[in-house]
């Protein structure tokens, strides 16, 4: 079956349990947040916070995680003053949406602060890399205006400051100025120790200048007056470091700096005592019930307002959803109170798509989700993004001679993906891809289940050199072993051979009560003889 679309302590146990974590588990040095415990821990007020904000079932959000660890690791120093953090949108949907949250990954600073309605300033890189977001976290910290006392060693050195500390050593506020080429070494080596008797300066500064200091290296001061210039430090904070608490310990004025073992915090791979890989390439209504759960509760619950192109974009997709799935009769008539609570809307806000969804679930719908054909070998993996997948081929197969028909089923795909998809990077890939493709200029509706099949293939060629569920890979859909003759021996697909394949294929759904059949519109409810 195809797989994921490209559509990622002090640390107090907030943690989640590692079956719920899914991304970030207890090894990790990520603290991810509950929807009751989010506001205890972001505003607590006597620490910053780097809060990711994520999709477990968003493919980037899956190739991020491992660079959200790291860096998490990497700054495990600053975890007094910093935590690192993060919530899944697919489990706190209400908090994302509070954070006003776009697409995913979505990574704020927080700084330290008692406000509740602070959601953070955005991280916005050109490319998302450990030390681009290590860079980011110390300008966040650095740029603080309101910082807990003893936090010195996040103001640099003024020019004021330096000259009366020249003029009067012994009444310097400090012990140690540590003068760099570079600034970021200077904040990396005082975030390092967190002493309010160690703060940085650059050697083009005025403070430089004032101190009469032109060349890098650290200048101490003593109580009794004493200045001590050492030059020619190499400028790496681990050197400096160990070079700072020399000269604390020889004017024995040593503050509390002993770090502790770090220990070795490397994380566990989750264990998978076996996996059944046999329904992957089955077709079961409850992963498409899943893919419209997932879609409704966690993707178009997280816009705080729609806009008039995005309601259009939503009811088309409820009525082709409706129209076009394979549904039993229960599930259909509960989607079609959800369509009939929305048609007459001209405007939608989040209120009003959770009273729909209350509506809807007082009668029946589905709030969890329910894999079995698209169930990865771990959480992380397959799940909702294969449930998509499966929704958008089975609707434009069933609707195939039929009404709307399938180049109109692409088009109102499209328009979910465009305004509702949350993996940002997902959604722009399959945007582009769509253009490249010219998908919406296609007229014929074999050319229409085609054109989302090869643009699928595009997506899993793309993905297969990404980390991915090692019990599912990615292949070329549908493998020889589905279908003998849509392949050539290299490799070369068959599209005539492909479509009839793909026609029988998604037109043969799994309930609970059985297979249905979809024969030009019309369904027959067998036995599962499989």
């Amino acid at each position: 079956m195809f797989t994921v679309l490209a559509v990622l302590l002090l640390h107090v146990p907030l943690i989640v349990s590692k079956k719920d974590a899914t991304l970030f588990d207890e090894n990790d040095d990520v603290i991810v947040f509950k929807e009751d415990s989010y506001e205890k821990g972001l505003y607590s007020g006597d620490k910053a916070h780097v809060f990711l904000l994520y999709s477990s079932y968003c493919g980037h959000c899956q190739r991020f995680a491992p660079s959200y660890k790291q860096f998490a690791a990497d700054i495990k120093k600053w975890f007094d003053i910093v935590d690192v953090t993060g919530v899944d949108c697919v489990y706190d949907t209400p908090v994302c949406r509070k954070f006003d949250v776009r697409g995913y990954p979505t990574v704020r600073f927080i700084g330290v602060t008692t406000n509740t309605s602070d959601i953070g300033t955005s991280w916005n890189p050109d490319s998302r890399s450990v030390e681009g977001l290590i860079d980011w976290t110390i300008s966040m910290l650095y740029e603080m205006k309101n910082i807990p006392a003893g936090w010195g060693f996040l103001q640099e050195v003024t020019e004021a400051e330096a000259k009366a500390w020249r003029a009067k050593p012994g009444k310097a506020t400090v012990k140690v100025i540590i003068v760099v080429d570079e600034v970021r070494t200077g904040r990396i080596t005082c975030l390092d120790l967190q002493l309010s008797s160690v703060r940085y300066t650059y050697t083009t500064s005025n403070a430089a200048l004032a101190l009469g200091v032109k060349a890098p290296g650290l200048i101490a001061f003593s109580k009794n007056g004493k200045i001590t210039h050492v030059p020619n430090i190499e400028q790496k904070p681990e050197v400096l470091d160990k070079e700072i608490k020399k000269i604390l310990r020889l004017h024995q004025n040593q503050d509390s700096n002993d770090d502790g073992d770090d220990g070795d915090n490397e994380g566990k791979d989750y264990k998978v005592d076996y996996v059944d890989t046999s329904l992957q390439y089955k077709l079961f209504e409850l992963d498409l019930q899943s893919a419209v759960n997932n879609a409704f509760y966690t993707e178009v619950a997280l816009k705080a307002q729609h806009t008039s192109n995005d309601l259009d974009n939503l009811k088309g997709f409820i009525k082709t959803v409706l129209k076009c799935g394979s549904w039993t009769l229960d599930y259909r008539r509960q989607l079609a109170h959800v369509k009939k609570q929305l048609e007459s809307r001209d405007s939608l806000s989040s209120g009003d798509w959770s009273k729909i969804l209350e509506s809807a679930n007082a009668k029946g719908f589905p709030r969890n989700s329910t894999f079995v054909g698209c169930k990865g070998s771990q959480p992380t993996y397959r799940g909702y993004s294969c449930s998509l997948w499966l929704l958008f081929h089975t609707m434009l197969s069933t609707c195939y001679q039929a009404n709307p028909p399938p180049q109109d089923v692409l088009k109102t795909i499209h328009g979910y993906i465009n305004s509702y998809f949350t993996c940002s990077y997902c959604r722009e890939h399959f945007l582009q891809m769509a253009e490249d493709m010219n998908l919406l200029g296609i007229r014929q509706p074999e050319q229409a289940i085609l054109g989302l099949w090869e643009a699928h293939n595009k997506v899993n060629k793309r993905l297969s050199s990404d980390p991915h569920d090692p019990y599912f890979p990615k292949v070329q859909y549908p493998p020889v072993g589905q279908c003998g003759d849509c392949q050539s021996s290299d490799g070369t697909f068959n599209r005539s051979h492909v479509l009839s394949f793909l026609l029988q294929h998604y037109r043969r759904v799994r309930t609970p009560f059985g297979n249905i059949r979809i024969k030009k519109g019309r369904r027959n409810r067998n036995k599962n003889r499989d």
